[in-house]
């Protein structure tokens, strides 16, 4: 009888011990409804400083970066609305590990690994890239006791895959694409990474669930959405990256609908420089990652043609004398927001030139409005009501 019993406690720890390493997909746990926050950093540390000679040549490469990102997509018509969506990739989603990205490290699968998320405005698919590379941070799937292939694949040298993923101190069973090079391939040398799509369901290139959509009709999300809010240190790189509502508490935001479902654009009544109006409805798309304010070429000389002594430098930047120091405002839901920065630094140590931080960006109308902005700000991004929530810091 005492070996029985003995056999029977230690069966029953092995599947006490089984059950704790199976992957959860079913419905939400009890603590349900949370709200999970992460620290984001910019790699590479800040792109711009406006007490710092400006980087041109890391400037030029950053915006190049962009520009390449705003490209990938197109506008189409879809019933009664506007919608944007991806153009067809070649061979890889996107690229991990660029200077000046910003990223989130999180732990995937189960045991725990260390994974950098690039986080990425312009798409919104969850996915891995493992290389063979020495850079980056490398998913090992054999590694973890959680992780579940679905053994098809969701894009080139991508498999739909399950595990579990850790924001804060918030656990997640998340779909994701889990992309493995060929050694033949010149991807293999690329970084390993991972990217964070935090755009609309229409910039998809895998077509598997949508994050938020998913973690809240299973629950795990309190509201539908995201919230950034860049830390106070204006010598720092970081900010504050919340899911399911807003990490910190702050007064009720102003909020616009998103105009182009796709991107998180909205329509800005007004830009005004020194109080007087230069620039009236412009379609702005809010992104966190952008470090500059991107415009059509001709709406940034009229901004610096509102401010005296300005002049254009190359590849579409622009700079004024330091001491105009303009006060540049938008306008959003019927408030007046000023700029956090409006410079991005200087031309050069021994120059009385600041660098604006307007620069032009042929996006077929479109602006995107980035850090200069962003850093003074709290921006909630709503896929549940469709809408950007904007309120002072």
């Amino acid at each position: 009888m005492r070996l029985i019993l003995s056999t029977l406690a230690l069966l029953l720890a092995h599947v006490a011990v089984s059950i704790a390493y199976v992957p959860y997909y079913g419905n939400p746990a009890p603590d349900a409804g949370v709200v999970a926050k992460i620290s984001i950093n910019r790699r590479g540390g800040r792109v711009y400083n406006p007490e710092s000679v400006a980087d041109l040549a890391r400037f030029n490469a950053v915006l190049q970066s962009s520009l390449e990102r705003y490209s990938r997509t197109k506008r189409e018509l879809q019933g009664n609305r506007v919608v944007r969506r991806t153009l067809p990739l070649p061979d890889k989603l996107a690229p991990i590990g660029e200077d000046g990205s910003w990223y989130a490290d999180v732990e995937l699968g189960n045991p725990g690994q260390k994974v950098q998320f690039d986080i990425d405005m312009t798409s919104s698919d969850f996915w891995v890239e493992s290389t063979t590379s020495v850079h980056g941070t490398r998913f090992e799937a054999s590694n973890s006791q959680s992780y579940f292939s679905e053994h098809k694949f969701v894009f080139r040298d991508c498999i739909g895959s399950l595990d579990s993923l850790v924001l804060g101190d918030k656990k997640f069973n998340i779909e994701f694409a889990h992309c493995s090079p060929p050694r033949a391939s010149i991807r293999t040398l690329n970084p390993s990474g991972g990217i964070m799509g935090l755009a609309h369901s229409s910039l998809s290139q895998t077509s598997l669930p949508h994050f938020f959509e998913d973690a809240k009709e299973k629950g795990k999300l309190a509201e539908g959405m995201f919230a950034i809010e860049f830390n106070k240190d204006d010598t720092d790189s970081s900010a504050v990256l919340s899911f399911g509502g807003v990490a910190r508490h702050h007064d009720d935001p102003l909020y616009a609908p998103v105009k182009t479902f796709g991107f998180w654009q909205i329509l800005f009544k007004s830009l005004m420089v020194d109080g007087n109006t230069v620039l009236d409805n412009i379609q702005g798309v809010i992104d966190v990652t952008s470090p500059f304010v991107l415009a059509p070429p001709e709406d940034v000389r009229m901004f610096y043609n509102a401010i005296s002594g300005a002049q254009p430098l190359a590849n579409g930047f622009w700079s004024y004398p330091c001491f105009e120091d303009p006060k540049i405002h938008i306008e959003h839901a019927g408030w007046l927001f000023p700029f956090k920065d409006s410079s991005l630094g200087k031309v050069k140590e021994s120059s009385g030139y600041c660098i604006g931080p307007l620069v032009e960006a042929d996006l077929a109308g479109l602006w995107v409005i980035g850090e200069p902005f962003l850093k003074g700000v709290i921006s909630i991004f709503d896929f549940d009501q469709k809408r950007v929530g904007i309120r002072s810091a």
